[in-house]
């Protein structure tokens, strides 16, 4: 039996964060409901649209909260300046009854956020059709059905639709093609519909989340357990082992800073065309480094290639045409340290590593959004001779992050013998289990073939970062970690 080895990697990405907050809300005034901007939300029972229904609400708007379910129709009914309406985007009869609800009304449409989302895992090669069928109609058919059939309200009211994109949007990775798929035809359909809908002065934004508290991952595997799911004559193993952590998603921060973009987007005088917003740096920097490859890629080795100078100039250029060149509050002097001594391993810069040490860096600080310490940094690259400079200066070596991983476990791992061996050395304990049970010897003891997908999954994380995987040489070592820590 596969043990399941946690994917803490993809996870514990390595660039501190300073913790701000996406907006102020101002507290509005109390106004009569038939006073209130009205907004259609679809997909409100749970997650990122229940959190948008709970702040539009107290915010000075009034919300129709789409969803499917009874109980769930009738919870959203209780809140204050809110209706519940029954709407599934993939049944037109139901989108059409929703209009009609909201004509009747008279308030109006003043805003459209297209939430409702599932997600699917599988290999591209061998997942079958309908479930691309299914995630491609709620995802990307969804927005197109229900901003169809509000159109003529949202141009009444010189309105805004807002659609719920995702950072998948611009990243994409093993097993989770179907999904990035849809979210990056949600990229392209907002773009078409803003220039198609500016001469009706209806401005058009998506919002782009990372990680965030939600039941998506919940409902995708309740699906596939009523289904019957096998990974069975799979090339790749089963998708339920790559499922770590808690279903509900709880080890996230909760959606209110998705919500907060979303309140941003309908008050602006000027509204973004899009809202990333991530719960942390090192997932901001993984997305733009993205959106940068690819533009590398387009411009590398083609006829009329750009020279950095031209591209910097065209940079500077689309900035200024958007009047909001980049900027946030610089972090505190000891933030700003720390995030230097994280860069610092990761490129094996010793002098530089060896500089932060003498000046008082903290030797085991984590990094917020996985909370890897230093030495599970360089444990994660490979990078050994920061790791011995770590541990002769008195690193923890059994320091665990958020998924309880040490060092150990991920040296081992990623197979670096050499940095196992020192940490073996030093006294690093090779019991410690992480939060799914697995000591560092579990992270090497299944044939490479039978856990090959979780280095795909980790190594496609990590790539922007400049992690490289050779799995000739981890297939290698792998045994000989083995008997080292046995």
């Amino acid at each position: 039996m596969v043990v399941r080895i946690l994917l803490f990697a993809a996870r514990c990405l390595l660039f501190p964060l300073v913790a701000i907050s996406y907006l102020t809300v101002s507290p509005v005034a109390a106004q009569e409901p038939e006073d209130l901007r009205a907004v259609l939300i679809t997909g409100t029972s749970t997650g990122i649209g229940l959190r948008m229904t709970e702040i539009l609400s107290q915010n000075g708007f009034f919300v129709y909260a789409g969803a499917r379910k009874a109980e769930d129709l009738e919870r959203l009914d209780a809140m204050e300046n809110v209706k519940a309406v029954r709407l599934d985007v993939t049944v037109q009869t139901e989108i059409d009854a929703a209009v009609e609800i909201v004509r009747a009304e008279g308030r109006g449409l003043y805003g459209l956020i297209n939430n409702a989302g599932v997600t699917v895992m599988g290999p591209l090669i061998e997942q079958p059709e309908e479930e691309l069928d299914f995630i491609i109609d709620v995802n990307l058919l969804g927005p197109y059905r229900v901003t169809r059939a509000f159109a003529d309200l949202l141009i009444e009211s010189e309105g805004r639709v807002l659609t719920v994109s995702s950072i998948a949007g611009i990243l994409s990775g093993p097993f989770i093609g179907a999904y990035s798929m849809t979210k990056h035809g949600v990229e392209a359909y907002t773009d078409a519909l803003a220039a198609e809908l500016q001469r009706f002065n209806v401005a058009v934004a998506a919002v782009e989340p990372g990680n965030y508290k939600s039941q998506i991952m919940a409902s995708m595997v309740r699906r596939m357990r009523e289904a019957g799911y096998s990974a069975e004559g799979s090339r790749y193993g089963s998708m339920l082992d790559l499922i770590s952590g808690p279903l509900d998603r709880s080890q996230f921060n909760e959606p209110t800073d998705v919500a907060l973009a979303a309140l941003d987007f309908l008050t602006s005088e000027s509204p973004k065309r899009r809202y990333m917003v991530v719960p942390n740096r090192a997932e901001a920097e993984i997305t733009i480094r993205q959106a940068l490859l690819e533009l590398v890629q387009l411009n590398q080795d083609q006829p009329y290639a750009f020279t950095r100078d031209e591209l910097l100039r065209m940079l500077d250029e689309v900035l200024g045409a958007t009047g909001r060149a980049a900027s946030r509050p610089s972090p505190p002097p000891e933030g700003q340290r720390d995030l230097r001594f994280h860069e610092a391993i990761v490129r094996g810069d010793l002098e530089a590593v060896r500089e932060l040490i003498e000046a008082g860096v903290d030797l085991n600080g984590r990094e917020p959004s996985g909370g890897s310490s230093p030495l599970i940094s360089a444990a994660t690259f490979g990078q050994t001779e920061a790791a011995k400079v770590l541990i002769g200066a008195g690193a923890d070596l059994d320091q665990q992050n958020n998924e309880g991983s040490t060092a150990l476990i991920t040296a081992a791992f990623f197979a670096h013998a050499d940095i196992v061996e020192a940490l073996l050395a030093a006294g690093a304990d090779k019991s410690i289990r992480n939060n799914n049970g697995s000591t560092a010897l579990d992270a090497v003891t299944p044939p490479f073939e039978a856990v090959r997908n979780i280095y795909d999954f980790v190594g496609a994380a990590l790539a922007p970062y400049g992690l490289e995987l050779d799995y000739e040489r981890i297939e290698a070592t792998r045994p000989r970690i083995a008997e080292l820590l046995r």
